[in-house]
């Protein structure tokens, strides 16, 4: 799950997807989509590292 958090891809695609069709709040579309990848891309890479010191210990 902690992978998943990171990616951007769908949350730029539906903001700018919704800004280029001329959906009526496609500007607050936009602009929501861009704060969560600022505030999601930066825990996720945290999530990551955290996550891979505890799952990759030498066996």
């Amino acid at each position: 799950m902690i992978s998943y958090l990171p990616k951007a891809t769908v949350q730029a695609a539906v903001g700018a997807i919704s800004l280029a069709m001329g959906v009526a709040y496609g500007d607050v579309i936009l602009s929501v989509s861009f704060l969560s990848i600022l505030t999601t891309a930066p825990l996720g890479a945290i999530g990551i590292r955290l996550a891979a010191r505890r799952f990759s210990k030498n066996t």
